[in-house]
Order: structure tokens, then C-alpha cells, then sequence
């Protein structure tokens, strides 16, 4: 890894490791029992029965009494192996604050392998520039392994575009291990889509956590005055009255949260949206406290 000569990149790398290290804070708990379930006799806990599943670790009596498919799950001590696949496509470049979704991106994925490295696990990124993963930094760990994610973070700049479930898809036929995924993006593609990779992920035996970074001009739609917009992935220009198409923007955009956040949690996925304007110590501890009191071990 080169050094950082030039100061802006100097800054915006030192901010990076800043933030994820108070995010950190909040979110350490020494080492824990990993989500990677094995052939441990140690029970953990049941879950909805996925397609791929062990047939054999179907519980009858339970699924006689609640009339679901239900899968028992048991505890096995082992690493953790952090796979952070980040969406770096034009898209997340959008901001109508200080900083855009890219960046908040950057300091999630920055903050959980800052945890993943202090429970001496090992963790890698995949950087997502619309459907390709253009860079790659194999699962390691330690402190330099730490710092050259966030080095690479800090260099990145988003372009490209495309279907984010694409790029997850070409990042998961690089997985050598099976983990916790941890998939940050604006998911602006078709939801089921993302869900349909997402739960090929789950069969394959990986833990999914889906994070959807959002500005809030996006959820609010608060533009009052005639305005241009333009494409981030395309060359699409659009001068429009706000006022006179609110209503539908709004429909649809929730309407299309409403059904990526159903197919996600329907193929497994744990999911939430992260609004870049709050700060990130508050969403991502709160994110994974509620995680934790549903499953043993947090980010483990």
C-alpha cells in the first residue's frame, strides 16, 4: 500500500479512522460466539427453514405445533470471517448535506472491520462500481490490514452504475469462506433481485446483513422551486415543477423500500436503513444491539 501524500486525501482518510473508531467504541463487547453454525451439540436457537438448508436439522415437533418449517441451529466457537461489500456506484455520490452516501458508506464499512480487528478476526472488501468489483482486498487481519482498508476507502470515488445485485453477485464468487456479509448500498435496483442473491448467499452458509444508505432529499423529496435533475448513472436530465410530482415520487419510492425491505427479511436478511444525516455511532450500535437481543453474538 502506497502512502497518502496528498493532503485532502491525507484528511479525508484521517476523518474516515476517526469515525469508525467511535463508532467502535460503542460496539465492542469482547469476543463472542460466531453466527457460523456448525456441528457444536451446543444449541443456539431456531429459524424459518431456507431452500439449501440441511434437511436434517428440521425440528418435527415444532414444526407439527406451529405449521412452518422450521431449522435448528447450534453454536460452533470459531473466527469470524467479515466479507464488507460496499457500493461505490455513481448513485452514491447523491448529497444534499456535507457529505454523500459514499462517504457514510466508507465509515460503516470502516467501523465494522475496526470491530472484526479488534475480536482478531479477519475481514476483506469488495468495492462495487456499479455491476463489477474493481477492487478487492482479501480477508486478513491486524492493525496494517486495518489501515489499508481505510486507505483504500479514502481513495475510492464512486462511478459506474448498474444493478447493485450484479455487483454483490460477482463479489460473492470471490468469497473463499463462508461469514457475515455485510452489504452496504442505496439498493436503487430491482428488490427482488437483491433478495434472489442474497438468499443464494444464505444457502451457501453465510450470515447477510443488507444496509441501505439513504440522503434524506431522497426519502423527503423536499424541493420546493422548479429544479433540474440529472442521472448519477445516466446521462438523464428531467426539469420538473416539485410540486407537481411529489405525490408520485414518493409513492414510489416507498413502495419500492416497502418491497426490498420485505424480500430481503423474507430471504433471511437482516435489514435496515441507515440515514446518512444520523450520526453513525447511534444508527449502526442501535442496529446491532437490536441484532444481538434476537441472536446470540452481535456482529459474531
Amino acid at each position: 500500500m502506497r502512502q497518502v501524500s496528498d493532503p485532502k486525501l491525507r484528511a479525508r482518510l484521517k476523518r474516515l479512522e476517526l469515525r469508525a473508531r467511535t463508532a467502535a467504541e460503542g460496539l465492542r463487547g469482547g469476543r463472542h460466539v460466531s453466527p457460523l453454525k456448525g456441528s457444536s451439540t451446543t444449541f443456539a436457537q431456531h429459524r424459518e427453514y431456507v431452500p439449501g438448508d440441511d434437511l436434517r436439522r428440521l425440528d418435527w415437533r415444532l414444526m407439527a405445533r406451529s405449521d412452518r418449517n422450521i431449522i435448528r441451529e447450534y453454536e460452533e466457537e470459531t473466527d469470524l470471517r467479515l466479507w464488507l461489500v460496499v457500493d461505490a456506484s455513481a448513485s452514491m455520490a447523491f448529497t444534499s448535506g456535507n457529505w454523500h452516501k459514499f462517504a457514510y458508506a466508507t465509515w460503516l464499512a470502516a467501523a465494522l472491520a475496526r470491530v472484526a480487528c479488534d475480536q482478531s478476526d479477519q475481514f476483506g472488501l469488495f468495492l462495487l462500481h456499479g455491476e463489477e468489483v474493481k477492487r478487492t482486498l482479501p480477508a486478513r487481519g491486524g492493525e496494517a490490514h486495518w489501515q489499508s482498508l481505510c486507505q483504500w476507502l479514502a481513495e475510492a470515488e464512486p462511478d459506474g452504475g448498474g444493478n447493485p445485485a450484479t455487483g454483490l453477485q460477482a463479489a460473492a464468487s470471490q468469497m473463499d469462506r463462508k461469514g457475515l456479509v455485510v452489504w452496504i448500498s442505496d439498493f436503487l435496483g430491482p428488490p427482488q433481485e437483491a433478495a434472489t442473491v442474497a438468499r443464494q448467499l444464505r444457502r451457501q452458509g453465510h450470515d447477510v446483513i443488507a444496509l441501505r444508505t439513504l440522503d434524506h432529499a431522497e426519502v423527503e423529496f423536499p424541493f420546493l422551486r422548479n429544479t433540474r435533475f440529472e442521472g448519477l448513472e445516466s446521462a438523464d436530465v428531467l426539469r420538473a415543477d416539485p410540486n407537481t410530482i411529489r405525490a408520485a415520487y414518493l409513492e414510489e419510492f416507498e413502495a419500492h423500500g416497502a418491497i426490498l425491505r420485505r424480500a430481503l427479511r423474507s430471504a433471511g436478511v437482516a435489514f435496515r436503513r441507515m440515514p446518512i444525516e444520523e450520526p453513525l455511532e447511534i444508527g449502526l450500535v442501535e442496529f446491532l444491539a437490536q441484532r444481538n437481543a434476537r441472536k446470540p453474538g452481535g456482529l459474531r
